[in-house]
Protein backbone atom coordinates (compact mmCIF):
# COMPACT_ATOMS: atom_id res chain seq x y z
CA UNK A 1 0.00 0.00 0.00
CA UNK A 2 1.36 3.40 -0.97
CA UNK A 3 1.99 6.07 1.67
CA UNK A 4 -0.68 8.80 2.05
CA UNK A 5 -0.07 11.81 -0.16
CA UNK A 6 1.67 14.80 1.34
CA UNK A 7 -0.22 18.05 1.83
CA UNK A 8 0.83 21.69 1.35
CA UNK A 9 2.06 23.50 4.46
CA UNK A 10 -0.16 25.53 6.76
CA UNK A 11 0.66 28.71 8.68
CA UNK A 12 -1.38 29.66 11.73
CA UNK A 13 -1.58 33.43 12.09
CA UNK A 14 -2.72 35.64 14.94
CA UNK A 15 -1.93 38.72 16.94
CA UNK A 16 -0.41 36.71 19.78
CA UNK A 17 -2.13 35.95 23.10
CA UNK A 18 -5.08 34.71 21.06
CA UNK A 19 -5.04 30.97 21.81
CA UNK A 20 -2.67 29.84 19.10
CA UNK A 21 -0.27 28.08 21.51
CA UNK A 22 -3.13 25.75 22.40
CA UNK A 23 -3.45 24.83 18.73
CA UNK A 24 0.23 23.84 18.62
CA UNK A 25 -0.37 21.46 21.51
CA UNK A 26 -3.20 19.81 19.58
CA UNK A 27 -1.19 19.67 16.36
CA UNK A 28 1.62 17.83 18.16
CA UNK A 29 -0.87 15.09 19.07
CA UNK A 30 -1.47 14.19 15.42
CA UNK A 31 0.99 11.62 14.01
CA UNK A 32 0.67 12.95 10.45
CA UNK A 33 1.51 16.56 11.35
CA UNK A 34 4.97 18.02 11.89
CA UNK A 35 4.15 20.84 14.31
CA UNK A 36 6.59 23.76 14.08
CA UNK A 37 5.98 26.00 17.07
CA UNK A 38 7.24 29.59 17.49
CA UNK A 39 9.74 29.33 14.64
CA UNK A 40 9.14 32.85 13.31
CA UNK A 41 9.05 34.35 16.81
CA UNK A 42 12.62 33.37 17.54
CA UNK A 43 13.97 33.47 13.98
CA UNK A 44 12.93 37.14 13.81
CA UNK A 45 14.18 37.82 17.38
CA UNK A 46 10.68 38.71 18.62
CA UNK A 47 9.89 40.62 15.46
CA UNK A 48 13.05 42.73 15.37
CA UNK A 49 14.64 41.00 12.36
CA UNK A 50 11.71 40.37 10.04
CA UNK A 51 13.36 41.77 6.91
CA UNK A 52 16.55 39.79 7.56
CA UNK A 53 14.51 36.60 8.02
CA UNK A 54 12.96 36.91 4.55
CA UNK A 55 15.92 37.64 2.26
CA UNK A 56 15.09 38.85 -1.23
CA UNK A 57 18.10 37.17 -2.85
CA UNK A 58 18.27 33.45 -3.45
CA UNK A 59 19.49 31.46 -0.47
CA UNK A 60 21.01 28.00 -0.17
CA UNK A 61 20.70 25.51 2.66
CA UNK A 62 23.76 26.56 4.69
CA UNK A 63 22.72 30.22 4.52
CA UNK A 64 19.18 29.36 5.59
CA UNK A 65 20.62 27.33 8.44
CA UNK A 66 22.56 30.38 9.62
CA UNK A 67 19.23 32.22 9.97
CA UNK A 68 17.54 29.33 11.74
CA UNK A 69 20.47 28.67 14.07
CA UNK A 70 21.26 32.32 14.76
CA UNK A 71 21.61 33.52 18.35
CA UNK A 72 19.90 36.89 18.58
CA UNK A 73 20.14 39.74 21.10
CA UNK A 74 16.61 40.24 22.46
CA UNK A 75 15.98 36.62 23.36
CA UNK A 76 19.55 36.16 24.60
CA UNK A 77 19.18 39.09 27.00
CA UNK A 78 15.88 37.74 28.29
CA UNK A 79 17.42 34.31 28.81
CA UNK A 80 20.42 35.63 30.73
CA UNK A 81 18.25 37.92 32.87
CA UNK A 82 15.79 35.11 33.70
CA UNK A 83 12.82 36.90 32.15
CA UNK A 84 12.28 34.61 29.16
CA UNK A 85 8.64 33.88 28.37
CA UNK A 86 7.25 30.49 29.26
CA UNK A 87 6.74 29.54 25.61
CA UNK A 88 10.52 29.03 25.32
CA UNK A 89 10.85 25.29 25.96
CA UNK A 90 14.61 24.74 25.78
CA UNK A 91 15.93 24.45 29.32
CA UNK A 92 19.70 24.92 29.71
CA UNK A 93 21.20 22.55 32.23
CA UNK A 94 23.00 19.21 32.61
CA UNK A 95 23.07 17.31 29.35
CA UNK A 96 22.12 20.32 27.25
CA UNK A 97 24.50 21.82 24.69
CA UNK A 98 23.36 25.43 24.90
CA UNK A 99 23.59 27.59 28.00
CA UNK A 100 22.57 31.04 29.18
CA UNK A 101 26.09 32.18 28.44
CA UNK A 102 26.20 30.74 24.91
CA UNK A 103 22.65 31.72 24.05
CA UNK A 104 20.14 29.43 22.39
CA UNK A 105 19.81 29.18 18.59
CA UNK A 106 16.49 30.49 17.32
CA UNK A 107 15.20 27.14 16.14
CA UNK A 108 16.21 25.44 19.40
CA UNK A 109 14.34 27.82 21.69
CA UNK A 110 10.91 26.22 21.19
CA UNK A 111 10.58 24.57 17.77
CA UNK A 112 12.89 21.60 18.40
CA UNK A 113 11.93 20.91 22.06
CA UNK A 114 8.31 20.92 20.88
CA UNK A 115 9.20 18.10 18.49
CA UNK A 116 11.69 16.02 20.48
CA UNK A 117 12.88 15.23 23.98
CA UNK A 118 16.41 15.45 22.55
CA UNK A 119 16.44 18.84 20.80
CA UNK A 120 20.24 18.93 20.54
CA UNK A 121 20.26 15.75 18.43
CA UNK A 122 17.43 17.07 16.28
CA UNK A 123 19.38 20.32 15.83
CA UNK A 124 22.27 18.33 14.30
CA UNK A 125 19.92 16.30 12.15
CA UNK A 126 18.25 19.36 10.70
CA UNK A 127 21.63 20.98 10.04
CA UNK A 128 22.62 17.95 7.98
CA UNK A 129 19.33 18.09 6.05
CA UNK A 130 20.07 21.70 5.11
CA UNK A 131 23.69 21.21 4.10
CA UNK A 132 23.26 20.32 0.41
CA UNK A 133 20.20 22.39 -0.50
CA UNK A 134 20.98 24.50 -3.61
CA UNK A 135 20.35 28.21 -3.90
CA UNK A 136 16.74 29.13 -4.63
CA UNK A 137 14.19 31.75 -3.58
CA UNK A 138 13.80 31.84 0.18
CA UNK A 139 10.40 30.12 0.30
CA UNK A 140 11.57 27.33 -1.97
CA UNK A 141 14.64 26.55 0.14
CA UNK A 142 12.69 26.82 3.39
CA UNK A 143 10.00 24.48 2.07
CA UNK A 144 12.57 21.98 0.81
CA UNK A 145 14.24 21.81 4.22
CA UNK A 146 11.07 21.28 6.21
CA UNK A 147 9.69 18.87 3.63
CA UNK A 148 12.81 16.81 4.27
CA UNK A 149 12.22 16.95 8.01
CA UNK A 150 8.55 16.09 7.47
CA UNK A 151 9.53 13.01 5.48
CA UNK A 152 12.21 12.00 7.98
CA UNK A 153 9.69 12.13 10.81
CA UNK A 154 6.99 10.25 8.92
CA UNK A 155 4.47 13.09 8.67
CA UNK A 156 2.25 14.22 5.78
CA UNK A 157 2.58 17.97 6.21
CA UNK A 158 4.16 20.64 8.37
CA UNK A 159 2.27 23.40 10.15
CA UNK A 160 4.00 26.48 11.54
CA UNK A 161 2.41 28.47 14.37
CA UNK A 162 3.98 31.55 15.96
CA UNK A 163 2.47 34.08 18.31
CA UNK A 164 2.16 37.46 16.63
CA UNK A 165 2.71 36.10 13.13
CA UNK A 166 -0.19 38.04 11.61
CA UNK A 167 2.28 40.87 11.01
CA UNK A 168 4.19 38.75 8.49
CA UNK A 169 1.14 37.54 6.55
CA UNK A 170 2.18 39.38 3.37
CA UNK A 171 5.70 37.97 3.46
CA UNK A 172 4.38 34.46 4.02
CA UNK A 173 1.90 34.72 1.16
CA UNK A 174 4.65 35.92 -1.17
CA UNK A 175 7.23 33.35 -0.09
CA UNK A 176 4.83 30.38 0.10
CA UNK A 177 2.19 30.86 -2.64
CA UNK A 178 0.71 27.34 -2.27
CA UNK A 179 0.47 27.48 1.53
CA UNK A 180 -2.80 27.55 3.45
CA UNK A 181 -3.58 29.78 6.42
CA UNK A 182 -5.53 29.60 9.64
CA UNK A 183 -6.34 32.98 11.18
CA UNK A 184 -7.17 32.65 14.86
CA UNK A 185 -9.00 35.57 16.47
CA UNK A 186 -9.69 36.52 20.08
CA UNK A 187 -11.61 39.43 21.58
CA UNK A 188 -9.17 42.34 21.35
CA UNK A 189 -9.84 43.49 24.91
CA UNK A 190 -8.86 40.14 26.38
CA UNK A 191 -5.93 39.90 23.97
CA UNK A 192 -4.65 43.34 25.01
CA UNK A 193 -4.98 42.48 28.69
CA UNK A 194 -2.89 39.35 28.17
CA UNK A 195 -0.33 41.22 26.06
CA UNK A 196 0.16 43.83 28.78
CA UNK A 197 1.42 41.18 31.20
CA UNK A 198 3.39 38.98 28.80
CA UNK A 199 7.18 39.20 28.91
CA UNK A 200 7.70 38.69 25.21
CA UNK A 201 5.18 41.27 24.08
CA UNK A 202 6.33 43.80 26.64
CA UNK A 203 9.82 43.47 25.21
CA UNK A 204 8.46 43.80 21.66
CA UNK A 205 6.48 46.96 22.41
CA UNK A 206 9.25 48.59 24.46
CA UNK A 207 11.80 47.88 21.73
CA UNK A 208 9.47 49.29 19.08
CA UNK A 209 9.01 52.51 21.04
CA UNK A 210 12.76 52.88 21.65
CA UNK A 211 13.54 52.23 18.00
CA UNK A 212 11.11 54.94 16.93
CA UNK A 213 12.64 57.47 19.33
CA UNK A 214 16.31 56.55 18.83
CA UNK A 215 16.08 55.99 15.10
CA UNK A 216 17.91 52.65 15.55
CA UNK A 217 17.10 49.34 17.18
CA UNK A 218 18.88 49.54 20.56
CA UNK A 219 19.37 45.77 20.58
CA UNK A 220 21.16 45.87 17.23
CA UNK A 221 22.96 49.24 17.45
CA UNK A 222 25.05 51.03 20.10
CA UNK A 223 24.01 54.45 18.79
CA UNK A 224 22.44 56.43 21.64
CA UNK A 225 22.42 59.87 20.08
CA UNK A 226 18.81 60.54 21.07
CA UNK A 227 18.82 58.69 24.39
CA UNK A 228 17.82 61.89 26.22
CA UNK A 229 14.46 61.69 24.43
CA UNK A 230 13.60 58.31 25.94
CA UNK A 231 11.02 58.46 28.74
CA UNK A 232 12.15 57.19 32.13
CA UNK A 233 9.85 54.17 31.85
CA UNK A 234 11.83 52.89 28.84
CA UNK A 235 15.35 53.40 30.12
CA UNK A 236 15.39 50.10 32.10
CA UNK A 237 14.70 48.27 28.82
CA UNK A 238 17.93 49.42 27.17
CA UNK A 239 20.22 46.39 26.96
CA UNK A 240 23.09 48.12 28.77
CA UNK A 241 20.74 49.30 31.52
CA UNK A 242 18.38 46.35 31.62
CA UNK A 243 16.70 46.02 35.02
CA UNK A 244 15.19 42.56 35.44
CA UNK A 245 13.40 43.44 38.66
CA UNK A 246 11.78 46.47 37.02
CA UNK A 247 10.88 44.34 34.00
CA UNK A 248 9.11 41.70 36.09
CA UNK A 249 7.07 44.29 37.95
CA UNK A 250 6.22 46.44 34.93
CA UNK A 251 3.12 46.20 32.74
CA UNK A 252 2.55 47.79 29.35
CA UNK A 253 -0.33 50.32 29.42
CA UNK A 254 -3.56 48.68 28.28
CA UNK A 255 -4.46 51.36 25.69
CA UNK A 256 -1.12 50.81 23.96
CA UNK A 257 -1.81 47.07 23.85
CA UNK A 258 -5.27 47.73 22.47
CA UNK A 259 -3.88 49.98 19.77
CA UNK A 260 -1.30 47.34 18.92
CA UNK A 261 -4.04 44.70 18.58
CA UNK A 262 -6.13 47.00 16.39
CA UNK A 263 -3.21 47.76 14.09
CA UNK A 264 -2.27 44.11 13.71
CA UNK A 265 -5.85 43.08 12.97
CA UNK A 266 -6.44 45.84 10.43
CA UNK A 267 -3.24 45.18 8.48
CA UNK A 268 -3.59 41.40 8.80
CA UNK A 269 -7.11 41.35 7.39
CA UNK A 270 -5.94 43.43 4.45
CA UNK A 271 -3.06 41.03 3.76
CA UNK A 272 -5.33 37.97 3.89
CA UNK A 273 -8.00 39.51 1.67
CA UNK A 274 -8.73 37.54 -1.47
CA UNK A 275 -7.91 34.10 -0.10
CA UNK A 276 -10.68 31.59 -0.75
CA UNK A 277 -12.04 28.93 1.63
CA UNK A 278 -9.56 26.36 0.32
CA UNK A 279 -6.67 28.56 1.47
CA UNK A 280 -8.01 30.36 4.55
CA UNK A 281 -9.83 29.22 7.68
CA UNK A 282 -10.90 31.80 10.27
CA UNK A 283 -11.23 30.43 13.78
CA UNK A 284 -12.29 32.23 16.96
CA UNK A 285 -10.74 31.42 20.32
CA UNK A 286 -14.09 31.92 22.03
CA UNK A 287 -15.56 29.26 19.73
CA UNK A 288 -12.86 26.82 20.88
CA UNK A 289 -13.77 27.54 24.51
CA UNK A 290 -17.53 27.20 24.05
CA UNK A 291 -17.76 24.46 21.39
CA UNK A 292 -14.35 22.79 21.40
CA UNK A 293 -15.19 19.57 19.56
CA UNK A 294 -17.00 21.33 16.71
CA UNK A 295 -14.36 24.05 16.42
CA UNK A 296 -11.44 21.64 16.46
CA UNK A 297 -13.13 19.31 14.00
CA UNK A 298 -13.43 22.23 11.58
CA UNK A 299 -9.77 23.14 12.27
CA UNK A 300 -8.36 19.66 11.65
CA UNK A 301 -10.57 18.99 8.63
CA UNK A 302 -9.11 22.11 7.06
CA UNK A 303 -5.55 21.14 8.02
CA UNK A 304 -5.86 17.55 6.79
CA UNK A 305 -8.22 18.29 3.86
CA UNK A 306 -10.75 15.80 5.18
CA UNK A 307 -10.94 13.19 7.91
CA UNK A 308 -8.34 13.60 10.63
CA UNK A 309 -8.84 10.65 13.00
CA UNK A 310 -7.98 12.65 16.12
CA UNK A 311 -9.70 12.16 19.48
CA UNK A 312 -11.21 15.62 19.87
CA UNK A 313 -12.77 14.81 23.22
CA UNK A 314 -9.23 14.30 24.55
CA UNK A 315 -8.24 17.65 23.07
CA UNK A 316 -11.26 19.35 24.60
CA UNK A 317 -10.34 17.99 28.03
CA UNK A 318 -7.01 19.88 27.82
CA UNK A 319 -8.65 23.28 27.41
CA UNK A 320 -8.58 25.64 30.38
CA UNK A 321 -10.42 28.93 30.47
CA UNK A 322 -8.15 31.99 30.69
CA UNK A 323 -7.66 33.57 34.09
CA UNK A 324 -7.88 37.19 32.95
CA UNK A 325 -11.09 38.85 31.71
CA UNK A 326 -11.33 42.46 30.58
CA UNK A 327 -14.77 42.70 32.18
CA UNK A 328 -13.15 42.62 35.61
CA UNK A 329 -11.29 45.88 34.93
CA UNK A 330 -12.31 49.13 36.63
CA UNK A 331 -14.83 51.02 34.53
CA UNK A 332 -12.44 53.77 33.40
CA UNK A 333 -9.74 51.27 32.36
CA UNK A 334 -12.27 49.15 30.49
CA UNK A 335 -13.57 52.21 28.64
CA UNK A 336 -10.05 53.30 27.62
CA UNK A 337 -9.29 49.78 26.43
CA UNK A 338 -12.52 49.61 24.46
CA UNK A 339 -11.66 52.87 22.72
CA UNK A 340 -8.17 51.61 21.82
CA UNK A 341 -9.63 48.43 20.31
CA UNK A 342 -12.40 50.19 18.38
CA UNK A 343 -10.57 50.35 15.05
CA UNK A 344 -9.79 46.63 15.18
CA UNK A 345 -13.39 45.73 15.94
CA UNK A 346 -14.56 47.98 13.09
CA UNK A 347 -12.18 46.23 10.67
CA UNK A 348 -13.50 42.84 11.77
CA UNK A 349 -17.09 44.00 11.30
CA UNK A 350 -16.31 45.25 7.80
CA UNK A 351 -14.55 42.02 6.87
CA UNK A 352 -16.99 39.62 8.52
CA UNK A 353 -19.01 38.53 5.46
CA UNK A 354 -15.83 37.63 3.56
CA UNK A 355 -14.24 35.96 6.57
CA UNK A 356 -17.36 33.96 7.42
CA UNK A 357 -17.59 32.79 3.82
CA UNK A 358 -13.91 31.77 4.01
CA UNK A 359 -14.57 29.88 7.26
Amino acid sequence: MSAPATLPPVFILGTGRCGSTLLSQFLAMHPDILSLSELWVFMTDLGGRIAESFPEAEIDGPALWQLLAGIYPRQTLMLREDVMMEEALYRPGPGRRFTKESGIPAIAATTLPHLSTNPDALFDRLASLAADLPAAPFGVTFTALFDRLRDAMGARLWVERSGGSLRIARRLREAFPTARFVHILRDGRDTALSISRHHGFRMVLAAAQMTEILGVDPYESADRGDEADLPDALLPYLPERFDAEFFRADATPLPLCGLYWSGEVRSGLAELAGLGPDQLLTLRYEEILEQPVAALDRFFRFIMKGDHGLDLEACAAMIRRPRADWRSLPEAEAAALEKACAAGFAALADARPEREQAA
